[in-house]
């Protein structure tokens, strides 16, 4: 089976306890990669002309995945999947893991959705119970996914400057609509992030990444840029819709 890694924190033992019982009750072994704690973070270690300040939790994540990129590349294996600590896994993972993933011309796969509508080929392929196909624009979130070889090399490249939150740099617009990366979705998702889906009494383990991103200041814009950057985002939708439509649909991709 292709090698699992799991980012936790250190201190987060309550996280690495939930993930630890689900791959168990799945049958699957993984590493835990020993995530970059925030706290311990500087911000000069982050890009001058980054499009954005970066919270200090989202550099450690970038640093952290980083670990689990750096880790594939120094084993035997050609893919590897990598988990954040806050999912919840689908039925069937570890014969989802068992399957053929090598050679399908992929460099990364999503597994998990936000439930938000995003571009997918009309035409895929059969993966298991499930199909695969090629993502057309962004969906956010870096919660699984599997990467092979080619595409840890080139998001190890991608994050060596510090500019942009990690998902954005796995699935945002530059990577999956400007091509920079051969990325696909598996159709339905073998994971979402727990508190999307957490019910009562369950944990739900509240994003600390965005209450980061709230506290950390950002900068303000002018009313002139406010309407330039709509203004580009209308033209910029317009142009991905003709170029996506003839061959791709927008759908929601739900959880199993």
């Amino acid at each position: 089976m292709i090698p699992v890694y799991v980012i936790n924190l250190a201190r987060s033992s309550d996280r690495r306890a939930w993930m630890e019982r689900q791959l168990a009750e799945a049958g699957v072994a993984a590493r835990f990669v020993v995530a970059v704690d925030g706290r311990r973070c500087r911000r000069e270690t982050q890009a001058a002309n980054a499009p954005r300040r970066l919270s200090k939790a989202e550099t450690a994540l970038i640093l952290s995945h980083r670990k689990a990129w750096r880790a594939l590349l120094a084993s035997p294996a050609a893919v590897a999947v990598v988990l954040e600590d806050d999912v919840r896994l689908g039925r069937g993972f570890a014969e989802t893991l068992a399957l053929d993933w090598p050679g399908r011309g992929y460099e990364l796969v999503k597994l998990e959705t936000m439930f938000d509508k995003v571009w997918l080929s009309r035409a895929g392929q059969a993966m298991g119970a499930r199909r695969l196909h090629r993502l057309g624009a962004e969906h956010h979130g870096a919660a699984a996914y599997l990467i092979n070889r080619v595409g840890a090399k080139k998001m190890l490249g991608a994050t060596r400057s510090l500019r942009e939150p990690v998902d954005i740099t796995l699935f945002g617009r530059a990577a999956i609509f400007g091509g920079s990366v051969e990325a696909w979705q598996l159709a339905p998702a073998i994971a979402a992030q727990q508190h999307l889906l957490a019910g009562p009494g369950e944990p739900d383990f509240a994003s600390a990444l965005q209450a980061d991103r709230a506290a950390t200041p950002r900068d303000a814009l002018s009313l002139p840029q406010r309407l330039g950057r709509e203004a580009r985002r209308v033209v910029a939708q317009a142009v991905r819709v003709a170029r996506l439509a003839p061959t791709m649909r927008r759908r929601r991709v739900e959880f199993e």
